[in-house]
């Protein structure tokens, strides 16, 4: 039942998400067009006058992009599990915990395949305005760098982790503000955008006391460091493992909240 809850959600975000991601790339390969255009000489004064144009669509497609998937990953979870629809999801064969694994599953998916869309809009226009023979060689070296360089490739694998897991504990601690604003009688609203402040101050004090300067977060990356035999592999594994406890933590209110205090009145 998980699979088909997966594939429903999935689908839900892609009708709207899919088409701005194309839009996006479009965008930015119009841009880049209108550059070399411009750059060329070739029709100077429609380049120039099409230049703000595909520059402006460009920039609001990427905030677009950012805006519309924040508001899914919200909409999403507060529509179907906290609202009316609520009384329908959770007649479904699915426990609680399922139903938030589908949820931030389903944003993790579509916030990385996002993140693949800018980066190929980046690539498209770097290789519109460079020499394409140029820019092909570049990647290749670029790529043969990657796997010769000692350590590189560990720690891009280490940042693509830390990325993914720390996309996972924002959407989660989005998931337990909501979750926990929910269980005001009125204005929940406001409540939860209050519970996400309160958990964002809550990080900050921690974060200052468990400093880099503190003994304890200081000796526990040289620590990890000196046992993988790489002190900046070190770090971000210790910073995966702080996302790790938050991503526990956050969900694990989000479940409590909704399993045990549930209120969709």
């Amino acid at each position: 039942m998980l699979g088909k809850l997966l594939k429903y959600e999935i689908r839900a975000m892609g009708r709207i998400m899919l088409p701005l991601y194309l839009v996006m790339i479009f965008a930015a390969g119009l841009f880049a067009v209108n550059m070399r255009l411009g750059l060329s000489g070739t029709a100077k004064t429609v380049v120039e006058k099409f230049a703000l144009i595909t520059g402006f669509l460009f920039f609001a497609a990427i905030l677009a992009v950012m805006v519309v998937m924040t508001l899914m990953v919200v909409q999403r979870f507060y529509r179907n599990l906290l609202g009316t629809e609520g009384y329908l999801m959770f007649t479904l064969p699915v426990t609680t915990l399922q139903h938030i694994v589908c949820k931030a599953l389903t944003s993790l998916l579509w916030i990385v395949i996002g993140i693949g869309a800018g980066v190929l809009s980046g690539f498209l226009m770097v290789g519109i305005l460079s020499n394409i023979p140029e820019f092909m060689e570049e990647l290749q070296e670029a790529w043969r760098m990657f796997f010769s360089t000692d350590g590189l490739a560990v720690r891009i694998v280490l940042f693509a982790v830390l990325v993914i897991v720390g996309i996972v504990e924002s959407v989660c601690k989005v998931y337990a503000a909501m979750a926990a604003g929910h269980q005001f009688s009125g204005h929940r609203i406001l409540a939860s955008v209050g519970a996400y402040i309160v958990f964002g101050i809550v990080e900050l004090i921690l974060g200052t006391v468990f400093s880099a300067d503190n003994k304890v977060f200081g000796g526990l990356v040289g620590s990890v460091g000196r046992a993988v035999g790489n002190i900046p592999n070190g770090s971000m594994l210790v910073f995966i493992l702080v996302a790790l406890i938050g991503v526990i933590v956050y969900g694990g209110l989000s479940w409590y909240l909704l399993d045990r205090r549930l209120n969709l009145e």
